[in-house]
Parts: C-alpha cells; structure tokens; sequence
C-alpha cells in the first residue's frame, strides 16, 4: 500500500491545532510537530494550506477561518485551552460551519473521551473490558472491586496522571492516591481492574485493523504512564518498546482485530483510531479504551503502524482529505439514516 498518491485538484486546506498546555511541554511539542509536519506533507501533495492556531479564542478563530475559507480542514486540535472536552466541541463547532473536515466527528470524539461511557457501551456491546468504578468525589466507601486497580482519569487522554502511583492494592493506597488526583486535577477518577498481563493495541484506517503491536513493558508496576508515553531519555520510555511481531496465536491476533473493528463501529469512529488492549495470563483480552484522532507526529505508535503496514504518510494524509472532501460539509439530510452514526 505504499503508493505515490495520485495527482488531486489543488484545494485549499486549513490544519488546525491547539497545544493544550496541559499535558506538558512535550505533549506541546508532539501537536506542533503534528501540525507541522502534515502542513508540509499537504502542501507537497500540490494543496493550498494554511497552519491556524486555536487557542486565542474561538471568535478569533472563526474570523480567521472564514478569511481563509479552506476547502476542507485538516483536524489536529486535541483539546481547547486547558480543556480535553475542546476536542470534540472544535469538532461540532467546524459542523455548525458546513466545514468539511477529517477524523472523527464530535459524537465519537465525545464517548472516547469519556471513558466510563465508553465502558458502559463496550459493555451493552459484549465487549468485554476490565470492571470500574467512577469516583466524582471521595466516597464513605469504595465500590468493590477486585485488587490490584488502576487509577486513571476519567476524561483525559495521553496517560495524563498516570505514574507507577495509580497501581494500588488496597483499600489504604486506593484511597491516598484518589484524593490526591482528584485534588490536583479536580477532575472524575476511574478506578479499574487491573489486568497485570501483555498490552496490545491495534492501529485502524479506514475502519480495516492495520495489524496487531504488543507494547513490551520491562518496568513495574507494568504500566505504560505519562513519561513512557512522551518522556523519551526516561527508563519507563525505553521499557516500553513496541513490537509489530508480537508472539501470540493466529486465533488471539483475530480476536484482537475482530474487537478493534467492534469498538471502531461501536463508538461511530471514522478515518483512523487505536484502540488498546490488555491480555491476562490465561489469554482472555480486555479492551482498554479507544483514541480516535490520534497522534500522527514523526514517531508516534500510529506512525509506526502506518510504516509497519506499509504505509506512506503522504498517502494516508490523501487519503484523509479524500474522506473528508467526499463527506462534505454537514447539512441535515446527511445527519439522517444510514450517516447519523458517524456525524453529529
């Protein structure tokens, strides 16, 4: 599938993108090299294209995509200012517009996002996850579940607030670090079973499962946290290689391609996503949750599935604008029947 892309019509496109401080200066620097580097990859491909920042505020912005009138947008925006929940509104907010534009819409951004949503829907599909409990608050008790857990939150993405920490083991530890997260992110907690096994995930495109990459985790607890996922001289990052060969039977590698074209449907995803998994020793696989939209910058684990499938991130990024140029901007005849699970 590495192929030259053909020659398109030279069209005006806007990639838009916004560091949302939050997760650090090198979450930062993975959206702008992000955002860069497919403004090059587009303007290569013979388009028209403009880099447009969303952090100054979205009249700001709406002026200046309205001078620019692109006709299509490339979405990169993973959040708004210091809001995660801003990924999916910019995304409702380019509909309101008429707006064509690539990846998920804000249906599917939204549900990811929330991941005890997610659960619960993984749940209604029988697919099967790790049993959880949401904590707004601190509790008089704490629901049962069976230890270890994972302590996560409940609506951020790229493992922020995930440290070696948010394994606990008992009801003291559980408790500890609860009120410490809740206090420092004011934000939901999810407390999940923990499936101490092999983490997997899948690379989709086009809703097809690309192929199978196990994250090899030689640190404990074993976890792949914040710094194994963007700290690169850390210990948790080099314990955390990943491998396009990983070592399981043909029937598991089905059973994880299978769920990952599951969640894809189920969640209403659209363009390209990972989804992650854990296994257990007895080789029962859990779905972990979903990330639509995911980074695509140099280095990134779905650029190494794209170039592991053979792949040329130039012909991905064509092919990212073809779908988003031939779904075309959101009128309400396309909002009904067969199209209503992918838009909003």
């Amino acid at each position: 599938m590495n192929e030259t892309p053909k020659a398109q019509p030279s069209r005006s496109v806007a990639v838009i993108y916004n560091p949302v401080e939050r997760g650090g200066e090198a979450v930062v620097r993975g959206v702008i090299d992000g955002a860069t580097e497919a403004h090059d990859a587009i303007e290569a491909l013979g388009h028209r294209v403009s880099l447009l920042r969303l952090d100054e505020g979205v009249r700001p912005f709406v002026e200046a995509l309205d001078a620019l009138r692109p006709d299509v947008v490339f979405n990169l925006c993973e959040g708004y200012r210091e809001s995660s929940a801003g990924e999916y509104c910019v995304a409702g907010l380019l509909e309101l517009l008429g707006v064509p534009y690539t990846g998920s819409g804000p249906m599917a951004l939204g549900i990811a996002l929330d991941k005890p949503l997610s659960k619960e829907l993984f749940g209604a599909r029988q697919i099967p996850t790790p049993r959880f409990a949401v904590y707004r608050q601190m509790p008089q008790s704490l629901t049962p579940l069976t230890f270890p857990l994972i302590l996560k939150l409940a609506a951020e993405d790229a493992s922020l607030g995930i440290t070696p920490d948010n394994v606990v083991f008992d009801d003291a530890s559980t408790l500890r670090r609860l009120q410490q997260l809740l206090d420092e992110y004011h934000s939901p907690v999810l407390a999940e079973e923990f499936i101490d096994g092999r983490e997997f995930t899948v690379a989709l495109f086009d809703g097809q499962p690309l192929l199978v990459e196990e994250i090899e985790i030689h640190v404990e607890p074993r976890i792949v946290g914040f710094r194994a996922k963007w700290d690169a001289g850390s210990a948790e990052y080099r314990g955390t290689p990943p491998v396009f060969v990983p070592i399981i039977t043909n029937q598991q590698r089905e059973e994880l391609m299978t769920l990952a074209a599951r969640v894809w449907d189920a969640i209403g995803i659209r363009d390209y996503a990972r989804v992650d998994f854990r296994m257990d020793a007895h080789g029962r696989i859990y779905v972990l949750e979903a990330n639509p939209n995911p980074d695509i910058s140099a280095g990134s684990g779905f650029r190494r599935s794209l170039e592991a499938a053979n792949i040329s991130y130039p012909d991905f990024i064509a092919r990212l604008l073809d779908n988003a140029l031939r779904r075309g901007p959101v009128t309400p005849s396309s909002v009904s029947g067969k199209d209503q699970d992918e838009r909003c």
